[in-house]
Order: C-alpha cells, then structure tokens, then sequence
C-alpha cells in the first residue's frame, strides 16, 4: 500500500492541478481581464458585472489576481454598486430554474461574496437604505432557497447546503456583528483594555452604523497571532486589530454617553 500510494498521490496532485488549469484555460476563452485603464473607466454596474464574470469564469484559477483589482473598485463605489447587485441576486430562483441554469447560482454567489466585502471593508450595509435594500433582495433569495429545500441536514450538495449555509452567513453577519467589529473588539481589548461582551459589542455595532456607518474604512487592519490567545489545539490565535485606533476609540466614548 505504500508503495501504491508513493506513486499515486502525485499523480493525483498533478491531475487536481490539471484540472483547474484546464478550468482556467476554459474561462479565459470565454471571459479575458480587462486593464486596469478600462476598469476605472466603467460605471459601478459594469464594474459588477465585471466582478460577476470573473467569479464565475476565473474562481478556480488560484494564480489569478484580477479578483483583486476589480474588488478595489467596487469597495470603493459602494452603495453605488448596489442596485446593479440587487438585480443580480434577484434573478436567483431555485424554485422556477434548475442549478447551473445561465450561472445564476454563481452569479449569486459572487455577489452576496462582494456584499460581505463592502460591508467589512467600506460602509455597513443596514446604516442606509441602499445597503438595507441589498440586505433584503439576499434575504429574500435565501428565503428562495429554502422554499426549494435547501439547508436540509442531510443535503450533501454544494448549491443546497454550502451555497445556502454561507449566505446565511452572511446575512447574519451584515445583520449584527462583522469581521470589522471583530477587530474592534480585539483592538480595545489590546490597546485599551477594555474587553467588550458580545451583547455591548453589537449595541456599540448598531451605534456606528447609526452614526458612522463609513467606519469600516477608518482603519487598515493588523493580522497576527495573539500570544495571549490559546485555541483548542494549542496555537496561538490569529486574530484582527486596527492600524489607527483612535477614531474608533472617540466613537466608543461618545457611545458610553448615550448610556
């Protein structure tokens, strides 16, 4: 057996990397990057688009960056990208059209996937009605989902179980408290020592969405591991903090006033 496996499993790792440059090649025949130059000259729709096409034609291609450039874009419309998101998401039904039918399924996916980075990298979503809309065209398609079954505990399938699970997800996640909170969270406990309770930290959310729901891009983020944070296995915790907390910091003592 070990003699087999020796010889087996690079083969298996060739044929797994054959098959997502086969997969790549495939995309790039009917989908091809666009510069740099010809992105920042589109609308904020089109820039979606653009994202939508190279999610569903390029997701395998693990050398591919364009995702990259194209995400700075649309992170940085904003609310401007969310009508053309709205339409998109909205045109997923599993209860009227099979999976795979015109790539609506991956089409979704692409765009609650962007949701989540505009929510963690730029405004939260439910601080203004545009956003709110966007929250609720995915809520509506996940009610979508489950009217067709999906998220059942025995479902195997990636479209009825990992699909649904991780929009949930991120429904849940645009609804209450995000990776950007997270990181709050982290950087008060670090640099101020003030260790928030989930329940305050999501009053605390709700407030700077309120008032600043720009807050997620007050800040870079810091990603290291946190020697005074052991997980089950060990290691120390990789965790988030801000780069420049003191606006956040400001906004925390303007929220304990309002107490």
């Amino acid at each position: 057996m070990k003699f087999i496996r020796k010889f087996t499993e690079p083969v298996i790792l060739i044929m797994c990397f054959m098959s997502f440059a086969s997969c790549a090649s495939l995309g790039e025949l009917i989908y091809k990057h666009k510069s740099e130059a010809e992105i920042a000259q589109m609308t904020p729709a089109q820039r979606v688009d653009e994202w939508v096409n190279e999610q569903v034609y390029h997701r395998y291609d693990v050398l591919d960056e364009q995702k990259y450039l194209i995400r700075k874009y649309i992170t940085t419309d904003g609310l401007k990208a969310l009508p053309r998101m709205i339409e998109i998401m909205d045109e997923y039904d599993p209860t009227k059209f099979r999976e795979g039918k015109e790539r609506r399924g991956e089409r979704f996916d692409a765009c609650w996937s962007m949701l989540g980075y505009i929510d963690d990298d730029a405004v939260r979503l439910r601080g203004s009605k545009e956003g709110r809309r966007a929250i609720d065209a995915l809520e509506r398609a996940i009610g979508r989902m489950r009217a067709a079954n999906y998220g059942q505990p025995d479902q195997q399938e990636w479209e009825q179980h990992g699909r649904f699970e991780l929009a949930v997800m991120q429904l849940e996640s645009a609804k209450g408290i995000n990776s950007v909170d997270n990181a709050i969270k982290q950087t008060f406990r670090l640099e101020y020592k003030i260790v928030l309770s989930n329940a305050e930290l999501l009053e605390f959310s709700n407030f700077l969405a309120t008032h600043y729901p720009e807050y997620p891009g007050w800040s870079e983020k810091n990603n290291f591991q946190d020697m005074t944070q052991i997980n089950e296995a060990g290691f120390p915790l990789w965790i988030y903090t801000m780069k420049k907390p003191e606006r956040f910091y400001k906004a925390y003592i303007e929220f304990k006033k309002t107490k």
